[in-house]
């Protein structure tokens, strides 16, 4: 915990003073206070450069939502947005002004051909321009920027003393790493008249919900004042219902391109299918059991942070792995042994829609009596700089008297995974027998339509999934 700094008790009496001065007089709501005071108190555990941040994406998703409230503003936004977003849902300030030099590399990428697209090299032109110029004409109305920029603009002076201010501040734009984010962007028709939105930005420390500024985008019903009509209450809802552009912070892996979907491998020809529920005691040690998760989906968004963009979800498998000794034979005990799947990313759309997304995970290439349960960690990805770390137990089916495998439990062993920059979230034991006695139909989840087949869903924490078996009957 950061500590606390003279100055910063003394905004603790401050906070309490100022409350009651303002609601005897009138002058502010309840709402106000709570949220003067929440800034207030949040800002002490950040320093100083963070309070920096936070203020000057405060003060340019205001001065964003003047230039938004042309129409055409919030169009060529939008279709930039569309062509340098796997999601389509962001963009990075550097891309916006056309800064090759500050914006992501998958970005950069895919405006290097931007020249083959008149509409909208033109649309991002003008986009780019009109910021700049209502920025230059409106700095006043915005402190720390305008004190932040005529720093830069000294600094950049030094060494090129010919450098125009539009130049300057394009630069000290795109040097401030921030993303404009609409979430459920794909609700929204920016086509139309007569939309107001709402202009917000990550306060970094609170998690559930932030002050919003409103804009009219009727240009003959401008709302009072420069800097937007103020809203205390914007959340992941309030986004869901209202047009709502995000100023948050870059970080690389956030702006990177979807990864593809892997290819599973080709089961063996004489493999089926199987799609009704079996005894695994009757699947012998000889015989293959491929088993698959073709989809999986994100039931909620409640793992991701109030303006995060998508929730980036890794699941680990957790089984046991017989020691064998330099005889060939099986040895007295059992390892635990983790694999790793594919991280995948759900926009909040697709999480608070509960859509399916092909992953193609190979869960197990022989699932075998040996495993008599496995276990699912799951984990969310996260910019944290700590590790969060997990250890159960996967149940043993092996005779270490006769040397065989065989289908009742014998033991357990321990897994353990670790994860960089990650939060645990939940796990599920497997048991081969559940599993196998549950392929298809509901056990309370309800069932997935593939192929004609009804598979039963199972979940592990806020992930639903479900398993697609490819049987091999090879004779003993």
């Amino acid at each position: 915990m950061k500590q606390i700094k003279s100055n910063q008790i003394k905004a603790f009496a401050l906070i309490g003073v100022f409350s009651g001065m303002y609601l005897l007089g009138g002058c502010v709501s309840e709402d106000d206070v709570r949220l003067e005071e929440a800034v207030a108190l949040e800002s002490l555990s950040l320093s100083t450069a963070e309070v920096n941040q936070v203020e000057i994406a405060k003060e340019f998703s205001q001065m964003l939502g003047e230039v938004l409230q042309a129409k055409e503003a919030r169009i060529e936004l939008s279709q930039l947005i569309k062509h340098v977003d796997s999601f389509g849902d962001a963009v990075t300030l550097a891309a916006i002004l056309g800064d090759k030099a500050s914006m992501s590399s998958s970005e950069l990428n895919l405006l290097n051909n931007v020249d083959q697209n008149p509409k909208l090299r033109k649309g991002l032109s003008h986009l780019s321009e009109i910021l700049l110029e209502h920025s230059l004409a409106n700095m006043s109305k915005y402190e720390l920027i305008q004190k932040s920029f005529d720093s830069h603009l000294l600094t950049l002076a030094r060494v090129n003393s010919n450098i125009s201010p539009t130049q300057a501040l394009k630069d000290f734009y795109s040097t401030q790493g921030l993303i404009v984010h609409i979430p459920y962007e794909e609700k929204f028709d920016w086509e139309s008249d007569g939309n107001i939105i709402t202009m917000t930005y990550d306060p970094i420390v609170r998690e559930d919900w932030n002050e919003g500024f409103v804009y009219t985008t009727n240009a003959n019903a401008r709302i009072s004042g420069p800097n937007g009509q103020v809203i205390s209450m914007v959340d992941d809802d309030y986004s869901f219902g209202n047009p709502t552009f995000v100023i948050t912070y870059f970080n690389e892996d956030d702006i990177m391109s979807t990864p593809p979907i892997p290819t599973l491998p080709t089961p063996v020809a004489n493999a089926v299918i199987l799609n009704f529920n079996v005894n695994h005691a009757t699947i012998s040690q000889s015989d293959l059991l491929f088993s698959t998760v073709p989809e999986i989906r994100l039931t909620g968004n409640g793992y991701r942070g109030l303006f995060g963009r998508y929730t980036k979800v890794r699941i680990f498998r957790g089984s046991n792995k017989l020691k064998v000794n330099f005889d060939g034979t099986i040895g007295s005990s059992a390892d635990g042994e983790t694999f790793r799947f594919n991280e995948v990313r759900f926009s909040k759309n697709e999480a608070r829609n509960k859509l399916w997304k092909s992953v193609s995970f190979q869960f197990d290439p022989d699932w075998d009596m040996s495993e008599n349960s496995q276990q699912l960690f799951l984990f969310t990805d996260h910019n944290l700089k700590s590790s969060a770390k997990a250890k159960l137990s996967a149940k043993v089916g092996y005779d270490f008297i006769t040397k065989k495998p065989k289908a009742e439990v014998t033991g357990s062993v321990d897994v353990e995974v670790e994860l960089r920059g990650s939060t645990f979230r939940s796990n599920s034991e497997l048991s081969r027998k559940s599993v196998m006695a549950h392929i298809v139909g509901s056990t309370g989840l309800g069932t997935r339509n593939r192929n004609g087949h009804e598979y039963n869903i199972k979940a592990v924490g806020l992930v639903q999934f479900y398993f697609e078996h490819y049987f091999t009957d090879i004779p003993d």
